[in-house]
């Protein structure tokens, strides 16, 4: 391994890319995440004692949902339904006018830990910088909304995360 580094350096080779700079609010964002959030506000309630996680995103880029469920299997596009009980609704491309806002679902979720992630996979448009978002969670105890900002091809594995207890659960049904 130290011939390999010895030998890459000598050849000239380094690291070209440097961290992209770090995310800002702007006055335009800010603004496109309070569109979000009223998109999001008017959403209808899902079924009695159903987890729904959505995410509201503009037509500029492409965002994927991700969500972690209690038995550390994720529901995303590529694993929907999942053995976990969470099914992806719709997943929304470039190729999508209009509001864009996926949603998982779990209509009999377990109790325990969620984690919920986002990726920022894909730009739409030339300009696309950073991207706003805002996610919305819906349990049986309430809802909770949290802004974000994502950056092109960066995975954030941890948006927010929330508790579902078994009482909140049996309650609910």
């Amino acid at each position: 391994m130290a011939g390999l580094l010895a030998a890459s350096s000598l050849l000239g080779c380094q690291p070209t890319s440097k961290p992209p700079p770090p995310l800002a609010w702007t006055e335009a964002l800010e603004r496109e995440a309070t569109q979000l959030e009223a998109r999001l506000a008017v959403a209808s309630p899902g079924p009695s004692g159903a987890v729904r996680v959505h995410l509201a995103f503009s037509e500029a880029v492409d965002l994927d949902l991700y969500v972690t469920g209690p038995r550390a299997e994720t529901v995303y596009y590529a694993n929907s339904p999942s053995a976990i009980g969470g099914e992806l609704i719709r997943d929304l491309r470039c190729q999508h006018t209009g509001p864009r806002t996926e949603t998982i679902q779990f209509r009999h979720p377990s109790p325990g830990r969620y984690r919920v992630g986002v990726d920022y996979s894909h730009a739409c448009r030339d300009e696309a910088g950073a991207a706003a978002f805002v996610v919305l969670v819906e349990t049986p105890s309430g809802r909770t909304l949290r802004r974000g900002l994502a950056a092109l091809q960066v995975f954030e594995p941890i948006v927010l995360e929330f508790d579902l207890a078994s009482e909140e659960i049996a309650h609910a049904r």
